[in-house]
Order: C-alpha cells, then sequence, then structure tokens
C-alpha cells in the first residue's frame, strides 16, 4: 500500500524560502532614476512572455513602474504647469515699452484779422513718442521717456513755422508707506515659488509612494502563487488519502461510508484552488495597473515573479526613523511652504492697511527748431518803412530741423523738474482690514496643519515599525505552527496506515496543516511589505532602491518655524527644521 507523499520536501523549500536567520540589510537595487521634467520617460515595454506568463523581478517591475506610470505623469506635468505659473508671476518686472504716433489736421474759420490768415488758419501737428516704465522691486514706478513733433501752420503771427520740438523725461512714483518694499512687489512671486517647490515635492512624494505600491503589489501576488501551491499540495494530499482510503474498503478494513469524508475533502480543496486563483488574478491587475499595462493587453499574460518570498531580518532605530521622518517627508515641507506663504499673505496685507503716501518727481529736458522768422518792423534798426499797404515781409533768422530740437535736448538747454508727495487713505479701509484678518488666521490654521502633519508622520511611522515587529514574531510563530501540523499530519498519517485513527482526523490535520503553510506564507510576504512600507513612511525608500529624481528645480528650505512649531518638533525628538 502506498503511503501519503511526505510534505517534509515541500516544507524544506518554504523554509530555505523564507530562512528566519538570514542577517544584514537589504541591498539597494542598480542605481536608476526617474526625470521630473515632462516628456523625459520614454515608455518601455514589458519583456516577453514565457509560456506561462511575463517573467518579472521586484527590480524589473519597478524599473517599468519609473518608466511607464501614468500617474507620475499626472504629478509632473502639475508640477510643470507651476513652473510657468512662476514665470507669469515674475513678469511683474518686465520693463514695459510704449509708444505712440499721431497726425492733427485743423482748419479754424477767421473770424478777424487777428486770425492770421484770410479765411482759416490751417494747422498740421505730428506727434510721436516712445516711453519704457519698470517696477522697482521695491515698489517704486520709473519711466523714461522721449517726444518729438512737427508743427505747422499758414498764420503770419507764428514765429517758428514749420517748428520741430523734442523732449526727454523721467519721471518716478515711489511709495514710502503702503506698497513700499519687496513684500509689495514680490509676495506673488514667493507665494509661486512657494507652490511650484510643493508640487515638485509632491512628485518626490509620489515616486516614493509609487515605488511602495509597486512592493506591496508584487509581494501581494508573489503570495498569491505560492499559496496556489499550496492549496494544490493540499488537494494532491486529498486525493492520495482518497486512494489509499479506497483500497482500504477493498480489502474490507473500512466501511464504504468512509469514502465520503475524504470526497470532502477533495471538493474542499477545489474551492481553496478556486480563490487561490481569483486571489492571482486580482493581485495581477493591481501590479498591472502599476506598471502601466497596455489596456488591450492586459489579460493576454499573467506576470509572474521570479523573486522568492523570503526574509532578510534587519534591525530599525524607531527613534532615528521617527526623526528621518520628520525631516525628509516632503509632506512636512510641503506644509511648511503653506505657512510661508500665508505669512507672506499676512505680511502684504498688513502692509495695505497702512495710509498711501508716495513721493514723485520727474525731471525733463525740451529742445524747440524749425524755422525761425523775425518781424523788421520790430526788429531791424533803423526800422524799415512799414507805414504803407504792403509792410515788408518777415525775415528768416534760423532754419534748422529736428536735430537742433534733440541737440538742445540732450545739452539740457531748457530744463523742467517736479518734485512733491500725495497723500490718500480710504475711510475705514475696511476690505484691506478683512484680508489681513483673514490672512492672519489663514496663517495660524496652515502653522496647527504643519504640527499636526507631522504628528500624523510620527504616528505613521511608529505603526510601520510597530507591523514589521509584529510580523517578525507571526512568522516564528507560523512557522512553529507549520512545523507541529507537520508532526500530526505524518504521526496521524501511520496510525491511519496501521488502522488506529480515522481518515476524519487525517482529514482535519491535512487542513490545520494547508492553514499553517498559508499562514507562513503570508507572515513572509507581510514581512517584506511592511519593511517596503516602514521605508516609504521615513521617506528613505529611494536612496534603499538606489532611484534618484532629477530634473528638480532648486528649492529652497521652508523658512525656520516659530518658537511655538520649533518646541512642537522638539518635544518630537527632531533637532533640525525640515
Amino acid at each position: 500500500m502506498k503511503s501519503l507523499p511526505t510534505v517534509r520536501t515541500f516544507c524544506a523549500t518554504l523554509v530555505a524560502a523564507g530562512s528566519l536567520l538570514v542577517a544584514g540589510t537589504l541591498a539597494a537595487q542598480n542605481a536608476s532614476s526617474v526625470s521630473a521634467v515632462p516628456g523625459q520617460r520614454n515608455p518601455v515595454a514589458m519583456p516577453a512572455a514565457d509560456k506561462d506568463g511575463v517573467h518579472l523581478s521586484l527590480e524589473q517591475a519597478i524599473s517599468l513602474f519609473l518608466d511607464n506610470n501614468q500617474d507620475l505623469n499626472v504629478t509632473i506635468n502639475a508640477a510643470e504647469a507651476t513652473q510657468f505659473q512662476l514665470t507669469s508671476q515674475e513678469g511683474i518686472f518686465d520693463p514695459l515699452l510704449q509708444g505712440f504716433a499721431n497726425r492733427n489736421h485743423q482748419e479754424t474759420p477767421s473770424s478777424s484779422s487777428l486770425s492770421g490768415a484770410p479765411l482759416s488758419v490751417n494747422d498740421d501737428t505730428y506727434n510721436y513718442g516712445a516711453n519704457v516704465t519698470q517696477l522697482a522691486p521695491w515698489g517704486g514706478n520709473f519711466t523714461l521717456g522721449t517726444t518729438g513733433g512737427r508743427f505747422a501752420t499758414n498764420s503770419q503771427f507764428s514765429t517758428v513755422n514749420p517748428s520741430f520740438n523734442a523732449g526727454l523725461l523721467l519721471s518716478m512714483n515711489q511709495p514710502l508707506l503702503r506698497n513700499f518694499g519687496m513684500t509689495a512687489t514680490k509676495w506673488q512671486i514667493w507665494i509661486a515659488k512657494y507652490q511650484r517647490d510643493s508640487a515638485y515635492q509632491q512628485v518626490v512624494r509620489s515616486v516614493q509612494t509609487g515605488v511602495d505600491a509597486v512592493e506591496q503589489a508584487y509581494w501581494n501576488l508573489a503570495y498569491a502563487y505560492e499559496n496556489l501551491k499550496v492549496k494544490l499540495e493540499s488537494k494532491a494530499i486529498a486525493v492520495e488519502l482518497n486512494r489509499i482510503t479506497r483500497i482500504k474498503i477493498d480489502v474490507g478494513s473500512l466501511a464504504p461510508i468512509d469514502i465520503v469524508q475524504t470526497e470532502v475533502n477533495i471538493a474542499t480543496a477545489d474551492q481553496d484552488i478556486i480563490n487561490a486563483e481569483a486571489a492571482i488574478g486580482l493581485a495581477d491587475d493591481q501590479l498591472k495597473r502599476q506598471l502601466n499595462v497596455d489596456p488591450s493587453n492586459w489579460g493576454v499574460q499573467p506576470i509572474v515573479p521570479t523573486d522568492p518570498v523570503r526574509v532578510q531580518q534587519q534591525t530599525f532605530d524607531l527613534d532615528a526613523g521617527v526623526k528621518a521622518a520628520l525631516v525628509h517627508r516632503p509632506e512636512i515641507a510641503q506644509a511648511g511652504y503653506a505657512v510661508d506663504a500665508q505669512k507672506i499673505r499676512y505680511d502684504y496685507w498688513k502692509n495695505q492697511v497702512l495710509p498711501s503716501l508716495n513721493l514723485v518727481g520727474s525731471y525733463g529736458t525740451v529742445g524747440l527748431g524749425g524755422t525761425f522768422f523775425v518781424n523788421p518792423c520790430v526788429t531791424l534798426s533803423p526800422p524799415p518803412d512799414c507805414s504803407g499797404p504792403n509792410p515788408p515781409a518777415p525775415v528768416i533768422v534760423a532754419d534748422n530741423g529736428l536735430g537742433s530740437a534733440y541737440h538742445q535736448t540732450v545739452n539740457r538747454l531748457f530744463q523742467n523738474w517736479t518734485v512733491g508727495v500725495t497723500v490718500s487713505y480710504p475711510i475705514l479701509n475696511r476690505a484691506a482690514e478683512g484680508q489681513k484678518g483673514a490672512a492672519k488666521y489663514l496663517w495660524e490654521s496652515d502653522k496647527a496643519t504643519l504640527t499636526t502633519t507631522e504628528q500624523n508622520i510620527i504616528v505613521e511611522v511608529r505603526n510601520a515599525h510597530r507591523v514589521i515587529d509584529t510580523a517578525e514574531k507571526q512568522i516564528v510563530a507560523a512557522a512553529k505552527g507549520r512545523e507541529l501540523a507537520e508532526r500530526n499530519l505524518d504521526a496521524a498519517r501511520k496510525k491511519y496506515e496501521n488502522g488506529m485513527t480515522t481518515g476524519f482526523e487525517v482529514s482535519q490535520l491535512q487542513t490545520s496543516l494547508s492553514d499553517a503553510r498559508s499562514q507562513e506564507l503570508n507572515a513572509l510576504a507581510i514581512y517584506r511589505k511592511a519593511v517596503a512600507a516602514y521605508h516609504d513612511a521615513i521617506a528613505d525608500i529611494l536612496d534603499w532602491k538606489g532611484i534618484q529624481v532629477t530634473g528638480l528645480p532648486e528649492m529652497a528650505a521652508p523658512r525656520p518655524p516659530d518658537a511655538s512649531l520649533a518646541r512642537a518638533r522638539a518635544e518630537a525628538g527632531v533637532t533640525a527644521a525640515p
């Protein structure tokens, strides 16, 4: 009579795969990188499939995630948009160049001999000019411009005809109270920069959480495959027990009714196999989602993990992990940026409640050119006879053009200047007072959010560490339970072969062994996932895996916290601001 297949060969393999005595830390994967610049990540096709599916190591899965995952594109493109928003805000300091040119023609009917023309006075005017305006960082507006023109008329009273005018003018309007200083001009630039830096911190966090998600999905799938092997082995044992039972019935050592229990075991094993296969499908879908598998090929080939579910025990310093998380978690920096942004808003609106006191001034020069006439009856000595009906015509004494006008302007022959102050203050000024109050309490709210973010991260790190500790203990307990279940089944098998126990008892012990194997595999997978989650919680998962995020802008750390935040960090054991 053939005996039941031994379980020791399987268990020896399992123990070797899940050795609890391997010391040291996990070695980092080969260094790889992911670009934070849109369009720099080139999608990579899945490896060629074998007969049973696409075989992937954990390192390959992470590499495919870094190249293909579309969730990263969402955060990368959103971060790039904030870069252009910052550029838009910096445009406040772009010089403004303006220019104009026009011609004006007027004909005014003559109403008296003093009009200067017999029928109408005809004037032709050409004007042009250009200026550049610049906002200064401390709030002042400065304008430098030039003007010019030509004027021609038929009036005999015009002593310069045609005339050319030119001018240069520098003017300024410098706030002394409201809108004075760089906060008034740069506050939206600073806020936009914090928003940009926060968005790129989100890119980094997306890569971190994504790598962790790949690990979680990978080990779920690896466990699901190993668990299916356990269920198939359990069915093989049930089938063998059924075969032996039939032989015993045939020789008359067992009653025919004893075959029912073995058939129940086979049916139960089939149900367990169905559930295990369903778990593989679910885990396969989750991993494919992270790897951005083409939807048209989603179900064509399953993914088969090649890395075994094994444990490499490590020692984790919880206090050091908490401190590292509070310094390096991107969420801390993001919350710090939000606090700084609200502080800037508050400073701006605090300035806006002040009266408006502006220093204004201008300095300019002008020049005049053209054809200059003089009345000989007035200016010549001795004067000609001017008593007749036809007085002598005007005499041209100078004839120059626009160049002469600009020459006078540049040499400052004719100067004009103005200096003064303007004052204004809206009665009550409730608009600015309301914005100031809102900014103050939003600032306080964001400071509280920073503290709660730190507290939540502390809890997350402690929980992740606790899961590792629990998983280690579960592995030891599960291994002991599996070992005892093996011994119990082995003893019951021998008794059954000698007619000293029932098939029902053997079946119960067989089920217990199957559950014990699954529990041990699950404990091994939980440990692997817990280690990855811990590295994600303390934000060193990219260093752990040898991954670099490239293409990030230069990001300044948030400003040092105020006394209350510094005190809260000190109580948490953090000595440096994030």
